[in-house]
């Protein structure tokens, strides 16, 4: 028996589409890139890029991105109240390759005017990133004013450098290091900052850790709650908050937790292993009339206030080792223990927390 076999061959259409995109499609050197290459890649490399003078380099990334900084990327000079970067995205990696740095040309701002006058000045680094994204070994030099601002949930900022050490001598003012204006789930640690103004500021947010932190020439490490104009509004609540195991040396104050106009609670605040070393006025500097001294009736509250072996010296006649200003009902179940500050200057509080004497 044959059998006859016919095979019909219809014509097969495959549209195979390859979206392949090459390193060098993904690393940015001209300002005129970073829109494209954001939009289509993941993995992206930002080398010796040159930023124009009043552009933000605006980094909305697509989920799960890594971007690496390599060489200088470096910032022109123009006076303006924007940032010169911000990050958004969710779960995003952004590292520094060794020797990176992002320069932002500070110096040719600086007028020891800061934020009160002068010239206009760009803040420096704006996060808004979600879902545990990681920021490692960023290298900040010379920051025109804020240096970092955190408005994020969820992240990881470990093995920064901010220096601005520079502006000691010419002229830098309101150059804040680590600052979180609101975050939740929040870790920073293992940085160093030198600058003119606060280490590490807080302003809202919750569940905070920073970490090992040097700071240089700073005021400290500080939360700022409230603001100078206006006594109704409300600024929530801040809570479970810790520093621990820090150094701050050569500043004007160790810790410093500084409340203003307006209603809000600060609880659950632990700073824990902190070293002071010559530091110029107070080794601890709680104040709740800040921005209107002597007035003590505003509305923001401190409770759970927890000091844990806080150590070191402060140099100088007129400083203090520990200075407490608190309105009137405001404080409240205050523990502190080994606190150990020495200096020639005698303490003052007009509140005793349980386990420390004044």
């Amino acid at each position: 028996m044959n059998f006859v076999i016919k095979l019909a061959f219809l014509p097969l259409i495959f549209k195979t589409s390859f979206s392949f995109v090459s390193n060098n499609d993904c690393k940015i050197t001209d300002f005129t890139q970073v829109s494209k290459v954001i939009e289509r890649c993941t993995d992206i490399i930002i080398s010796n890029l040159l930023v124009p003078g009043r552009e933000t380099l605006n980094l909305n990334l697509t989920k799960g991105t890594k971007v690496t900084f390599e060489g200088v990327t470096t910032f022109e000079v123009a006076y303006w109240n924007g940032f010169l970067v911000e990050f958004s995205g969710e779960g995003v990696y952004v590292e520094g390759a060794p020797g990176s740095i992002l320069y932002a040309r500070g110096e040719e701002y600086w007028d020891g005017q800061g934020g009160s006058g002068g010239v206009k000045k760009p803040k420096f680094v704006h996060i808004t990133t979600t879902g545990g994204s990681v920021f490692k070994n960023l290298y900040l030099l010379n920051c025109p004013f804020f240096c970092l601002n955190v408005h994020a949930s969820d992240l990881t900022i470990s093995g920064w450098v901010i220096d601005v050490v520079a502006g000691n001598t010419r002229g830098g003012l309101n150059t804040d290091g680590l600052g979180v204006g609101y975050g939740q789930n929040i870790l920073i640690e293992n940085s160093i900052v030198l600058n003119q103004d606060d280490c590490i500021v807080v302003n809202g947010g919750s569940d905070m850790v920073f970490r090992n932190i040097q700071c240089y020439g700073t005021h400290g490490l500080s939360m700022s709650v409230g603001n100078l104009a206006n006594e109704d509004e409300d600024e929530g609540v801040l809570k479970n908050i810790t520093f621990t195991d820090c150094l701050v040396a050569d500043g004007l104050y160790g810790i410093h937790l500084k409340t203003k106009k307006g209603h809000a609670l600060i609880t659950d605040v632990t700073y824990q292993n902190i070293a002071l070393s010559g530091i110029q006025e107070d080794g601890i500097y709680i104040n709740q009339d800040y921005g209107d001294i002597g007035n003590l009736s505003a509305l923001i509250e401190i409770t759970d206030l927890k000091m844990i072996n806080i150590y070191g010296s402060v140099q100088g006649e007129l400083t203090r080792p520990v200075h407490i200003v608190c309105n009137e009902n405001k404080c409240s179940n205050w523990t502190w223990s080994d606190i150990n500050i020495l200096g020639s200057g005698s303490s003052y509080c007009n509140f005793i927390p349980s386990g420390f004497s004044c």
